[in-house]
């Protein structure tokens, strides 16, 4: 029996002579096929280039926006780190960490070396070191920041609890101005009116002569007078054993037996007493102890001066 076979005539233009070939359907149907998975093959290809392509311009612009958002988290970092020195010092304030130790030179004065056993042996005073926190274990923003959350509230709820307390605690510089530095820190110094060494009890802030001279809490005045070394000076007594003094005042505010709320003026900055320039001498003390002031003042700002061994140099005396 003869085979099917299927012939096709070729004519490749109305002048020229056709050709016809005779093919086997099999042949046919191969060539059909091979040519309609071509076409499926660059459909496909087509297709699939397409979505890389639109992959391509989708993780481009979610790199963009993750870029964008890892500087937004390295700003939220360092805000955190910013909050974070904030609860450090209330924490400081509420007594959970030690502050700095910090010393410096120009207009001193106060009284000669105390008797050391009324100095509150708990206070950070005259050591060379000064601690500093330890430094944050490496975890995610979003840890750091729900403990932060947790800390903050904390601190919160145990604020207005406390209020009343904190509102006779001194927390803030007792002077009026923004341009005060200070002039000799709290512990031990060379004294300069004798070059010895010697203790001092108080935290001496210097600036212009006539500088209002505030009360860092509540309290009331127990006492305002003049002494051979302090000059004018005013005690204030804001309970819970705390009392804080204030010499080489210009003048007076205020009059024993007054009550005085935070940022009242209570004197004047001078320079009475045995002092080498117009300055404050800022006082306080717990249960009659003396303790350094810079753990009670909330709002001291930098001052490169303390981080320096004392040195005495010219100055009116």
């Amino acid at each position: 029996m003869k085979r099917n076979r299927i012939t096709i005539m070729w004519m490749p233009s109305v002048s020229s002579k056709s050709r016809t070939f005779s093919l086997p359907p099999v042949l046919l149907y191969i060539f059909v096929g091979m040519l309609f998975v071509s076409w499926v093959l660059l459909a496909s290809g087509g297709f699939f280039g397409n979505r890389l392509y639109q992959d391509y311009l989708q993780l481009r612009e979610e790199n963009s926006y993750l870029l964008q958002k890892e500087g937004e988290l390295t700003e939220l970092r360092q805000t955190m780190e910013r909050i974070q020195k904030d609860e450090n010092t209330i924490r400081s304030f509420l007594g959970l960490e030690k502050s700095p130790e910090e010393t410096s030179g120009m207009g001193q004065g106060g009284e000669p070396s105390p008797d050391l056993s009324t100095i509150a042996p708990k206070d950070a005073m005259a050591s060379s070191s000064m601690p500093f926190p330890a430094e944050l274990k490496e975890v995610s923003a979003l840890q750091r920041a729900n403990r932060l959350e947790t800390d903050l509230q904390e601190l919160v709820e145990i604020m207005q609890v406390q209020r009343k307390t904190w509102d006779s605690t001194p927390s803030i510089i007792p002077v009026e101005v923004n341009d005060y530095w200070f002039s000799s820190g709290f512990g031990w110094r060379r004294s300069p009116f004798t070059g010895l060494k010697e203790f001092h009890n108080g935290l001496d802030i210097s600036s212009r002569k006539g500088t209002p001279i505030i009360a860092p809490a509540t309290g009331k005045v127990i006492k305002k007078g003049y002494d051979k070394y302090l000059g004018k000076y005013v005690k204030i007594d804001h309970g819970q054993d705390v009392v804080t003094t204030y010499g080489h005042l210009s003048g007076f505010n205020v009059s024993p037996g007054q009550k005085v709320v935070r940022g009242d003026v209570v004197g004047f900055m001078g320079s009475s007493g045995l002092s080498t320039g117009h300055h404050l001498h800022y006082m306080v003390k717990i249960k009659n102890r003396c303790v350094n002031p810079l753990h009670y003042s909330l709002n001291a700002k930098a001052n490169r001066l303390l981080v320096r061994p004392l040195r005495v140099e010219g100055g009116g005396q």
